[in-house]
This record gives C-alpha cells, structure tokens and sequence, in this order.
C-alpha cells in the first residue's frame, strides 16, 4: 500500500517548541509515508529545521496546497493501492473565545467533508485544547465528523473534547517525549569554582484571554523570593526559547539585577544549540517545550505558573506522574520555596522519573503511528 500524507504545517515559526513538535511529528510520518508539507510562504529557516527535502515541499509542485491535496485525492479513487492522508492541523495548543475562528472552524469543515467523501484519512494529533467559546465549540464538533484520527496530548483535552461530543478522541503524548537531540557537545566545559545555575526562561502570561498584569506581578515576585532564598548556592540566567519572550525576559532580568547577581543569554535558543541547557542544573520555566526540551539534555525543568489557568502544562505533567515539579504562583510563596528545596535535593531522582516517562511515551507514540497507518 502506498501511503502520501498532506501536511499543513503552518504555525509560529519563532516558536522552537512548534519546531521541535512539528520535526518531531514528521519524522514519525516519514517511516510510514510519503509527506508532503505545505510550505507556500513559510520562512527558509522554519523549512531547514523541518529537515525537508525537495520533494516534501508543495512548492515543488503545480498549484497550491490544497488544490493538489484535492486531486492527488480524486486521482486515489480510481487507484486501490494508494491511501491519502490529511493532516488537518499541525499540533500545538488550540483555544479561542473568538466568533469569527468559530466562523472559519465550519468553513475548514466543508473540506473535510469534501476530502472524506473523497476517501481521504484526516488526522488531527498532538495538540491540546480549550478552552473554546460557544462557536468554536459548535465548529469543532461539525468538523470533528469527518477527522478519523483525533488524538489530543492530555488528559484534561481528552475529558474537554468528549464533554463536547467527539467521542473517537483518544491521547497521544505530547512530541516532544519522543524527540531525539542530534549531536551536540559533551560534559560542556564548565569551572569547577562555579557555582551550579539555574535558568529562568518565561513568557510575559499564560494565553492571550487573560490579563497579564496580575499574572505577571505573582509569578516575578515568586522568583523574587526563589533567588533570594538560593542565591547563595546557585547562579541565576535568564534566557528566551521562544522570540516573542525576548522583551518580558529582559524585564525579568532587570528586576532580579536590581537585587542579586544574574546573566542574560541575549540570543534565542534555538534546536541548534538547545545542548545549552545541559550546562545548567534546574530550568524554572511556564513554557512546556522549554521544560521539556531542557530534560532531554540533563536539565531538571520546574513549572512555576498559576497552575489553575495554564491546564495545558498541568494535564502533561500530571499525566506523566511530574505533577511534584509543578509550582503555582496562586500558593503560599513558604510552601513553594520549601517544594523547590526538596526538588533540588531530589534533582537526581526527578531526572530519572522524566526519562522513563520518555521511554514509555516513545513506545506508545510508535504504536499508535502503526495503527494509523493499518486503518
């Protein structure tokens, strides 16, 4: 059987955890299809990090995207020994209060109506969702109809979506869990006279619905405390995963010099020279790729947000058993410094919980990947 996956993969190209995720979800689809990804108007450094080739790109072929999805899938038809698959959406985060995102929620329904018709397998896949206002809500289930593969990547989704009616969801971990660093250095050399860092890389609230100022003022004076309490012991950096972070960790950064010693990395850290986190024993962060992508390389990630809200990063973490690693900006600023000094007394066994959790992860993503492509 031959297989050939459209891939609609725009997203924020800034974002290096939407790169990562997006790599990551294309090197599974490459062991099971050919992939062919939409790349009219996406930037060349966002295509370089997806590592395509040639003649993965739309742009190497005639017409648009969707217009050579629409006759590849007419022509399969007539062709028994070709199956062509869709995804419909690149993974992520989806929430949205907005009438209009609803609006275009039915009109990118009617394709996949027409592409089921067509015999065309939809897949929708690694992302988290909600919440979502009354028509989003209605448009998600009218195009959910026509999606045969629908797997969001926490629990918490899970429960939204089937409270919503999309009863064939099912979990599928986050990318990330599975993504495998190519070759960077080793045993950076770091003097031994130095005092072991901790970094500090976050974004300005927890998603654009909500106001950001009061979030802000709890989570800087958490931090406040946290370097004030360890200071002594660690060394502090501030740095930035996602481009858009830049102006909030420069903030963050002038605040904590006003009172304790501090770097600040002034370049963003990209896939390329991600190895950075391995010169660095804990990363508090509330983004979940910066968490997860430092772990890959040895550095502990601690979630320090206001858990309530930010359900995204609380349903992964708790889904994997981390949920200790999760500090809320909402508790007592004592109870969280007491958490984090026995997080850093048990960096060790943290560390050895979350590459578990990876094992198990990569094996249920490749077993899902093989019923995906058998059905």
């Amino acid at each position: 059987m031959r297989n050939i996956l459209y891939y609609k993969g725009y997203t924020q190209y800034h974002n290096i955890g939407d790169q990562l995720i997006n790599r990551s979800l294309l090197d599974y689809f490459r062991k099971f299809s050919k992939v062919i990804v939409s790349t009219g108007g996406m930037p060349l450094f966002y295509t370089d990090a997806l590592a395509l080739e040639a003649e993965e790109r739309s742009s190497a072929y005639a017409g648009n995207f969707h217009m050579q999805l629409l006759l590849r899938a007419l022509t399969a038809v007539f062709q028994k020994d070709t199956r062509i698959y869709f995804l419909a959406s690149p993974p992520g985060d989806q929430s949205t209060y907005s009438f209009l995102a609803g609006c275009k929620y039915f009109l990118s329904g009617g394709l996949y109506l027409l592409l089921y018709l067509l015999g065309v397998r939809i897949i929708k896949i690694g992302f988290s969702i909600g919440p979502l206002g009354r028509m989003a809500k209605a448009g998600e289930r009218f195009r959910a109809l026509f999606i045969r593969h629908y797997y969001v990547r926490d629990s918490i989704s899970l429960r939204f979506v089937q409270t919503m009616g999309i009863k064939q969801a099912k979990l599928f971990p986050d990318l990330c869990w599975s993504y495998q660093p190519t070759t960077y250095p080793q045993n950076m050399d770091i003097p031994s006279a130095e005092s072991p860092k901790i970094m500090l890389s976050f974004r300005d609230g927890v998603h654009s619905e909500h106001p950001t100022e009061t979030y802000q003022d709890s989570l800087v004076s958490l931090l406040s405390q946290f370097v004030h309490a360890h200071q002594e012991q660690y060394r502090f950096q501030v740095s930035f995963q996602v481009a858009s972070d830049a102006t909030f960790s420069e903030f963050l950064y002038t605040h904590i010099k006003s009172f304790a010693p501090v770097s600040f990395m002034t370049e963003q850290i990209d896939l390329a020279d991600a190895f950075q986190y391995q010169s660095a024993s804990l990363v508090l962060t509330n983004r979940l790729h910066v968490a997860l992508l430092a772990a890959k390389f040895g550095c502990l990630p601690v979630i320090v947000t206001d858990i309530g809200r930010h359900v995204k990063i609380k349903g992964i973490f708790q889904d994997a058993g981390l949920h200790p690693l999760l500090l809320d900006t909402q508790q007592a600023p004592t109870d969280n410094l007491t958490r984090l000094a026995g997080i850093l007394t048990n960096r060790q066994v943290y560390l050895a919980k979350i590459q578990q959790a990876e094992k198990t992860y990569a094996q249920l993503s490749t077993n899902i990947m093989n019923h995906i492509f058998s059905s």
